[in-house]
């Protein structure tokens, strides 16, 4: 695969994610609480999965493998946790703000597992990303949550881990036997913290679970599972976490058109800033192209 093609399937799988904030604020508006909604999120996509699964030749793997991308697909599903969680209590663009962190997070683990510093695009664009941020959150202001705060940041640093083991650890299998494997690890948590008893009730159906559950599974755990394993191989690891952040204009622009919520012009400005972030090592690194002289021009 081409690094053009890697980089399309990375940037829509972000953009999957982030209309998921919207998704989960109308959840909560329509009566659901977390464990409905984080609950028969993974359960239904999770099956979703596991019908893809099946028309692979063998599903079976290695258990070595098998185990290494089930912890990987638990640090999904503790960021799922930690997001809706977070969403409680802080608004769906705040929210998606502090959960795009991981793309200077990333960075840094990225460096620190290498052994290298980053390049100098990568570290002028996580100064960006850190700026903006600051701005767009309007963390300058007293109005944010501590505890929704505090989950956002968590989920951060669990979706950063996630996006860089998944590029690192059994890439020659197919992309739909390897997200079948780390769903599942996600799924086990889920299950943990929220048992099926307290989601998969008579009365969350009858009020219409499924009209969240099924596309918050499609965009959360199908979409960008399958393509972020099939394009983030491709890519180096900080250039994955900085094309995921596209999920962020993604989430505050439904934010703002579907949920009415209201930013200020300093938080645009911000948003601005992290889009230049987001791009700026994309440009720095692109190929340039050599001008041939006048002189070779004409012989």
């Amino acid at each position: 695969m081409n690094r053009s093609k890697a980089t399309l399937f990375v940037l829509i799988g972000a953009i999957s994610y982030g209309v998921l904030s919207t998704i989960v604020k109308l959840a909560y508006a329509a009566g659901f609480d977390s464990a409905a909604v984080s609950g028969s999120q993974f359960f239904f996509g999770w099956i979703l999965i596991f019908m893809l699964a099946l028309f692979t030749k063998n599903l079976r793997l290695a258990p070595s493998t098998a185990i290494k991308l089930i912890v990987i697909g638990i640090s999904s599903g503790t960021t799922g946790y930690l997001y809706y969680q977070s969403l409680q209590t802080i608004s769906a663009s705040v929210a998606i703000i502090l959960l795009f962190q991981f793309t200077w997070i990333g960075v840094v683990i990225d460096s620190i597992l290498s052994r290298r510093l980053p390049s100098r695009a990568h570290f002028l664009s996580a100064i960006l990303l850190i700026g903006g941020a600051i701005l767009a959150s309007a963390a300058y202001t007293s109005s944010l949550d501590v505890r929704g705060t505090l989950f956002g940041l968590g989920a951060a640093i669990s979706f950063s881990i996630f996006l860089l083991a998944s590029g690192r650890v059994a890439n020659h299998l197919p992309v739909i036997k390897k997200s079948f494997y780390m769903m599942t690890g996600g799924l086990l948590f889920i299950m943990i913290m929220y048992p099926p008893t307290t989601f998969l009730t008579t009365s969350n159906f009858e009020n219409g679970m499924l009209l969240y559950a099924i596309p918050l599974g499609l965009f959360a755990l199908i979409l960008p599972p399958l393509l972020f394993a099939a394009g983030a191989p491709h890519l180096s690891p900080a250039s994955v976490s900085l094309l995921g952040a596209a999920e962020l204009p993604t989430a505050v622009i439904c934010s703002v058109l579907i949920l009415g919520e209201h930013l200020m012009s300093s938080q645009w400005i911000g948003i601005l800033i992290i889009l230049i972030g987001i791009f700026y090592p994309i440009y720095a690194q692109a190929p340039k192209h050599k001008t041939v002289p006048s002189t070779q021009k004409t012989q």
